[in-house]
């Protein structure tokens, strides 16, 4: 599990879950802050990031084993790298707003979502 010649420990793992769920806390409350209409136009965003997030509420070392070969999830440490903040959510959530209307599983979206970044 490498971005840029670089090793993941459990710890780094543990910092980028804390990140992604810090990230989804901050969408909460923008969705609270600009209040009901805003929100409700955000909805399918909404259902994304609940899905997304999932995927990281697994204890790390399932965490690890799930997404530890997914460039586009291990872009959260570059983020962490950069600014001490995760955007892996919103930038995932952008790829996923032009799939087919469809929810899959959380890890199933991560596949998907890696594929994709494969391609790219």
């Amino acid at each position: 599990m490498k971005v840029e010649d670089r090793t993941f420990t459990k710890v780094d793992w543990e910092r980028a879950q804390k990140a992604v769920f810090e990230e989804y806390d901050r969408f909460v409350k923008e969705l609270h802050a600009k209040g009901v209409e805003y929100t409700v136009q955000q909805a399918r965003r909404i259902v994304i990031y609940q899905d997304l997030v999932d995927e990281w509420k697994h204890t790390v070392p399932t965490l690890m084993a799930d997404l530890e070969d997914n460039d586009l999830a291990l872009t959260v440490f570059k983020d962490l790298a950069k600014d001490r903040v995760s955007h892996v959510l919103q930038r995932c959530a952008k790829k996923m707003e032009i799939w087919p209307d469809y929810i899959p599983s959380p890890l199933t979206i991560w596949l998907e979502l890696a594929e994709d970044a494969e391609r790219e």
